[in-house]
Protein backbone atom coordinates (compact mmCIF):
# COMPACT_ATOMS: atom_id res chain seq x y z
CA UNK A 1 0.00 0.00 0.00
CA UNK A 2 2.76 2.38 0.75
CA UNK A 3 4.66 1.22 -2.33
CA UNK A 4 4.80 3.19 -6.00
CA UNK A 5 2.80 0.53 -7.48
CA UNK A 6 -0.72 1.73 -8.92
CA UNK A 7 -2.99 0.78 -6.28
CA UNK A 8 -7.04 0.70 -6.47
CA UNK A 9 -8.46 -0.94 -3.18
CA UNK A 10 -12.24 -1.81 -2.83
CA UNK A 11 -14.75 -1.28 0.49
CA UNK A 12 -11.11 -0.56 2.45
CA UNK A 13 -10.30 3.24 2.46
CA UNK A 14 -6.32 3.53 2.57
CA UNK A 15 -4.24 6.53 2.66
CA UNK A 16 -3.24 8.43 -0.66
CA UNK A 17 -5.05 5.49 -2.55
CA UNK A 18 -8.09 5.48 -4.63
CA UNK A 19 -10.83 3.39 -3.67
CA UNK A 20 -14.46 1.74 -4.93
CA UNK A 21 -16.74 1.37 -1.84
CA UNK A 22 -20.02 0.09 -1.92
CA UNK A 23 -22.61 2.05 -0.10
CA UNK A 24 -23.18 0.01 2.69
CA UNK A 25 -24.82 2.82 5.14
CA UNK A 26 -27.73 3.36 2.41
CA UNK A 27 -28.02 -0.64 1.59
CA UNK A 28 -28.59 -1.41 5.80
CA UNK A 29 -30.66 1.42 6.18
CA UNK A 30 -32.63 0.63 2.99
CA UNK A 31 -33.03 -3.11 4.24
CA UNK A 32 -33.81 -1.90 8.08
CA UNK A 33 -36.40 0.28 6.78
CA UNK A 34 -38.31 -2.35 4.89
CA UNK A 35 -38.01 -4.96 7.37
CA UNK A 36 -39.31 -1.77 10.18
CA UNK A 37 -41.93 -0.90 7.40
CA UNK A 38 -42.99 -4.75 7.76
CA UNK A 39 -44.32 -4.20 11.42
CA UNK A 40 -40.78 -6.02 12.57
CA UNK A 41 -39.69 -4.68 15.65
CA UNK A 42 -37.74 -7.24 17.23
CA UNK A 43 -34.99 -7.52 14.91
CA UNK A 44 -31.27 -9.27 15.06
CA UNK A 45 -28.32 -8.43 13.33
CA UNK A 46 -25.68 -11.25 12.67
CA UNK A 47 -22.66 -8.84 11.37
CA UNK A 48 -19.65 -9.89 10.08
CA UNK A 49 -16.05 -9.57 11.52
CA UNK A 50 -14.61 -6.47 12.77
CA UNK A 51 -13.60 -4.37 9.72
CA UNK A 52 -14.80 -0.77 8.48
CA UNK A 53 -17.14 -2.35 6.43
CA UNK A 54 -18.71 -4.17 9.79
CA UNK A 55 -18.66 -1.13 11.69
CA UNK A 56 -20.78 0.85 8.87
CA UNK A 57 -23.40 -1.37 9.12
CA UNK A 58 -23.70 -1.94 12.32
CA UNK A 59 -23.76 1.55 13.48
CA UNK A 60 -26.32 2.09 10.65
CA UNK A 61 -28.29 -0.49 11.66
CA UNK A 62 -28.86 0.96 15.09
CA UNK A 63 -28.81 4.40 14.06
CA UNK A 64 -31.82 3.60 12.05
CA UNK A 65 -33.80 1.47 14.53
CA UNK A 66 -32.98 4.09 17.06
CA UNK A 67 -34.69 6.59 14.64
CA UNK A 68 -37.80 4.49 14.46
CA UNK A 69 -37.56 4.74 18.61
CA UNK A 70 -36.79 1.15 19.39
CA UNK A 71 -33.51 -0.11 21.50
CA UNK A 72 -31.68 -3.31 20.12
CA UNK A 73 -30.84 -5.76 23.24
CA UNK A 74 -27.17 -6.56 23.34
CA UNK A 75 -28.11 -10.26 23.01
CA UNK A 76 -29.34 -9.14 19.31
CA UNK A 77 -26.13 -8.24 18.12
CA UNK A 78 -23.66 -11.25 17.44
CA UNK A 79 -20.50 -11.29 15.35
CA UNK A 80 -19.96 -13.71 12.62
CA UNK A 81 -17.60 -13.86 10.05
CA UNK A 82 -18.68 -13.23 6.66
CA UNK A 83 -19.19 -15.96 4.17
CA UNK A 84 -19.53 -18.82 7.21
CA UNK A 85 -22.44 -20.58 7.60
CA UNK A 86 -21.86 -22.94 10.12
CA UNK A 87 -20.95 -19.69 12.09
CA UNK A 88 -24.33 -17.93 11.27
CA UNK A 89 -25.98 -21.19 12.30
CA UNK A 90 -24.52 -21.36 15.62
CA UNK A 91 -25.17 -17.04 16.04
CA UNK A 92 -28.77 -18.23 14.50
CA UNK A 93 -29.38 -20.81 16.84
CA UNK A 94 -28.06 -18.26 20.06
CA UNK A 95 -30.11 -15.83 19.06
CA UNK A 96 -33.86 -18.59 18.49
CA UNK A 97 -32.49 -19.74 22.02
CA UNK A 98 -33.41 -16.24 23.81
CA UNK A 99 -36.66 -16.14 25.61
CA UNK A 100 -38.02 -13.22 24.14
CA UNK A 101 -36.35 -14.40 20.83
CA UNK A 102 -36.02 -11.78 17.59
CA UNK A 103 -39.23 -11.45 14.70
CA UNK A 104 -36.28 -11.21 11.76
CA UNK A 105 -32.58 -11.64 11.59
CA UNK A 106 -30.36 -9.81 9.05
CA UNK A 107 -27.37 -11.62 8.15
CA UNK A 108 -23.96 -10.38 7.09
CA UNK A 109 -24.21 -12.18 3.54
CA UNK A 110 -26.33 -13.87 1.60
CA UNK A 111 -23.86 -17.23 1.96
CA UNK A 112 -24.03 -16.53 5.63
CA UNK A 113 -27.52 -16.63 5.36
CA UNK A 114 -27.75 -19.94 4.49
CA UNK A 115 -26.70 -20.90 7.86
CA UNK A 116 -29.36 -19.14 9.04
CA UNK A 117 -32.19 -20.01 7.05
CA UNK A 118 -30.54 -24.14 8.22
CA UNK A 119 -31.44 -23.03 11.67
CA UNK A 120 -34.31 -21.56 11.25
CA UNK A 121 -35.55 -24.89 9.86
CA UNK A 122 -33.74 -27.23 12.29
CA UNK A 123 -35.57 -25.54 15.22
CA UNK A 124 -39.05 -26.23 13.46
CA UNK A 125 -39.85 -22.62 12.44
CA UNK A 126 -40.93 -21.58 8.65
CA UNK A 127 -39.55 -18.74 7.07
CA UNK A 128 -41.41 -16.36 6.81
CA UNK A 129 -44.21 -17.02 8.22
CA UNK A 130 -42.33 -18.04 11.80
CA UNK A 131 -38.95 -15.73 11.23
CA UNK A 132 -38.62 -13.44 8.64
CA UNK A 133 -34.26 -13.29 7.42
CA UNK A 134 -32.45 -10.88 5.46
CA UNK A 135 -28.75 -11.41 3.27
CA UNK A 136 -26.87 -8.88 1.66
CA UNK A 137 -24.59 -8.79 -1.74
CA UNK A 138 -27.34 -10.00 -4.43
CA UNK A 139 -25.04 -13.23 -5.05
CA UNK A 140 -27.61 -14.70 -8.05
CA UNK A 141 -27.19 -18.11 -7.42
CA UNK A 142 -28.21 -18.00 -3.35
CA UNK A 143 -31.71 -17.32 -5.15
CA UNK A 144 -31.91 -20.68 -6.31
CA UNK A 145 -32.74 -21.45 -2.33
CA UNK A 146 -36.36 -21.66 -1.14
CA UNK A 147 -37.84 -19.12 0.15
CA UNK A 148 -35.66 -16.53 -2.02
CA UNK A 149 -33.58 -14.40 -0.04
CA UNK A 150 -34.33 -10.18 0.40
CA UNK A 151 -30.98 -9.16 0.17
CA UNK A 152 -29.05 -5.62 -0.56
CA UNK A 153 -27.70 -6.32 -4.03
CA UNK A 154 -24.08 -4.76 -4.04
CA UNK A 155 -23.70 -4.49 -8.17
CA UNK A 156 -20.00 -6.15 -7.66
CA UNK A 157 -20.36 -6.00 -11.41
CA UNK A 158 -20.20 -2.45 -11.51
CA UNK A 159 -17.82 -2.47 -8.55
CA UNK A 160 -14.88 -4.37 -10.63
CA UNK A 161 -15.37 -2.46 -13.79
CA UNK A 162 -15.21 1.15 -11.34
CA UNK A 163 -11.65 -0.24 -10.05
CA UNK A 164 -10.62 -1.86 -13.53
CA UNK A 165 -11.06 1.97 -15.13
CA UNK A 166 -9.32 3.75 -12.45
CA UNK A 167 -6.50 0.95 -12.11
CA UNK A 168 -5.68 1.07 -15.74
CA UNK A 169 -5.88 5.42 -16.16
CA UNK A 170 -2.94 5.04 -13.23
CA UNK A 171 -0.91 2.12 -14.94
CA UNK A 172 -1.20 4.06 -18.32
CA UNK A 173 -0.27 7.19 -16.77
CA UNK A 174 -3.59 9.32 -17.01
CA UNK A 175 -3.92 10.05 -13.46
CA UNK A 176 -1.27 10.11 -10.58
CA UNK A 177 -0.32 6.88 -8.72
CA UNK A 178 -0.55 8.75 -5.35
CA UNK A 179 -3.77 10.43 -6.41
CA UNK A 180 -6.77 9.96 -3.89
CA UNK A 181 -9.89 8.92 -5.70
CA UNK A 182 -13.03 7.84 -3.67
CA UNK A 183 -15.90 6.69 -5.98
CA UNK A 184 -19.12 5.30 -4.51
CA UNK A 185 -21.64 2.43 -5.97
CA UNK A 186 -24.88 2.74 -4.99
CA UNK A 187 -27.02 -0.37 -3.79
CA UNK A 188 -30.72 -1.78 -4.23
CA UNK A 189 -32.70 -3.52 -1.62
CA UNK A 190 -34.19 -6.59 -3.67
CA UNK A 191 -37.33 -7.53 -1.77
CA UNK A 192 -38.32 -11.44 -2.53
CA UNK A 193 -40.14 -14.05 -0.46
CA UNK A 194 -37.72 -14.54 2.73
CA UNK A 195 -39.19 -11.75 4.52
CA UNK A 196 -43.20 -10.87 5.93
CA UNK A 197 -45.34 -9.21 7.93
Amino acid sequence: VSSSLPLVTIDHVFNNRACIQSENRQGVEALTRHVLSMGHKKIAFVYGAEDTVSDIRLTTFLRTMNEAGLSVPDDYLVASPYHDPASTREATAQLLALADRPTCILMPDDYSALGGMDAIRAAGLRIPEDISITGYDGVAMIQMCQPQLTTVEQRGTKVGEEAATILMDKVEGLTPCDRIEKRVVKTRLVVRESTKS
